[in-house]
């Protein structure tokens, strides 16, 4: 507005020495029209914009003063609790077929400093990945088709290097002691909530599964759960190992054979063999009715302490592969060379693969090439995961840490002598919390 009043200025002016008989322009009127056009100009170039605030990354870790050292290693000492005789057990049939023991071969377990978890080695070769055209209407012994999903298909050869894998899922005690020594805060924290059942649960986190009235003092060698994958991927990369890729987790769980749907074999439910014996899934005492298998019980309503499945270990001895908790993987949700699924528009970079089914899910959601596809950011009592080290890159314990453990040890496969028995010591996998509470007697086992 100023430049257009400057113009007609200086028009007058031109104006008036013409009227007065003046030709001669007025003193530096050349510069002060320059002027007055520049100004006019630079009025309507665009504006520059106002900063634009950066985004924060999400999630931002800061120190959470309220933890206490937790758990204690008094809280960890359950053997107080009651225990009932395994004949008591309505549910539990009388003695059942013994499986195959499994693994095959001797499995080579270490132990990793940081968090003192065991973990087995995966060794470096060739496996099919995916489900063979035969699973599409596979029927296993006593049990029902495992129809295999297309977007588990086709099968295909993948190379993996060696590796090692915990032998169970990250417990509640692992992740509280991570929790204690770094301030993080999952993403339940920051947001106020979990899930569970698909709905939201305010106040739901880890140590509160399914809302602040519940906890895991008395749960401390279950899995963690209400972590999302930057969670677990967070204190994989604190241990000093990472997530393990879609192939990694498959390999581990079912082996290089490609002999077996589950990672302990082909062998489904009664009468040839017992699921409840090698799996935490939702059996008749499942906290959820519908689509309960009526026909066995683990014991466990809710998520079950690791390791208590011996019966279901993978030809690695790597237990818990199928069931308790779906387990997060490093991949994204993308279709296999030459798929064809109809729902291939789901396939994107953005969704990450969970792998090995939940405490809530029926019997085929557990066979070892099942996919599912989570929003990363999302948490639930059904969700939590395992780490993987690189064989090459794997740094055991020293002495003054955790003993390293390198002898031979083969996972217990003895579900005749008593069904409802809780694992073996043979097969411990927490220093500090041995799985010794029974399955059928583990008291408000989802609280």
């Amino acid at each position: 507005m100023k430049s257009y009043l400057i113009i007609f200025a200086v028009l007058i002016l031109s104006l008036s020495l013409i009227a007065c008989g003046s030709t001669a322009p007025p003193p530096n009127l050349e510069g002060t029209v320059a002027a007055a056009v520049d100004a006019t100009v630079a009025a309507q170039l665009p504006q520059p914009m106002a900063e634009v605030a950066t985004a924060t990354p999400y999630p931002t870790y800061t120190p959470y003063p309220t933890y206490t050292p937790y758990p204690t290693v008094e809280v960890v000492v359950e053997a107080a609790q009651p225990t009932e005789e395994p004949t008591s057990e309505p549910t539990q049939p009388a003695p059942l077929p013994t499986p195959t023991p499994l693994p095959a071969q001797p499995v080579e377990s270490v132990t990793r400093a940081t968090d003192g978890v065991t973990m087995v080695l995966v060794p470096a070769g060739e496996f099919l990945l995916g489900a063979s055209d035969a699973d599409l209407g596979r029927v296993g012994a006593g049990g029902p088709p495992k129809l295999a999903g297309g977007d588990e298909q086709p099968q295909h050869p993948v190379y993996v290097d060696a590796f090692y894998i915990d032998q169970t899922e990250v417990t509640n005690e692992q992740f509280s002691n991570f929790v204690n020594l770094t301030g993080y805060k999952t993403v339940a924290e920051l947001e106020g909530y979990g899930t569970s059942g698909g709905e939201q649960i305010q106040g739901a986190t880890f140590y509160h599964p399914r809302g602040p009235e519940t906890g895991i003092d008395d749960k401390l060698n279950h899995p963690v759960v209400q972590v999302s994958w930057q969670d677990a991927r967070t204190y994989c990369e604190w241990a000093g190992g990472r997530l393990p890729t879609e192939a990694e987790w498959e390999k581990a769980a079912k082996g290089a054979a490609n002999d077996r749907v589950f990672p302990w074999g082909n062998a489904f439910q009664l009468p040839e063999f017992n699921l409840a014996t090698a799996a935490n899934f939702c059996s008749a005492s499942c906290a959820y009715e519908d689509g309960r298998d009526l026909n066995v019980d683990d014991g466990f309503p809710y998520t079950a302490p690791v390791g208590s499945f011996p019966a279901g270990a993978s030809p690695y001895g790597a237990l818990d592969m199928a069931g308790n908790v779906w387990e997060w993987t490093e991949s994204s949700y993308l279709g296999y060379p030459g798929n064809s699924y109809e729902q291939a528009q789901d396939f994107n970079d953005y969704f990450k693969v969970v792998r090995g089914g939940s405490w809530d899910n029926i019997g085929p959601h557990l066979r070892s090439t099942f996919r599912q596809n989570n929003e990363p950011r999302l948490r639930s009592d059904g969700t939590g995961f395992r780490c993987v080290v690189s064989a090459d890159a794997f740094v055991p314990a020293s002495a003054e840490e955790v003993p390293a453990t390198t002898e031979v040890v083969a996972p217990t496969v003895e579900p005749t002598s008593e069904p409802t028995a809780e694992p073996t010591v043979e097969l411990t996998t927490e220093p500090t919390a041995e799985p010794t509470t029974e399955p059928t007697t583990e008291p408000g086992a989802g609280g």
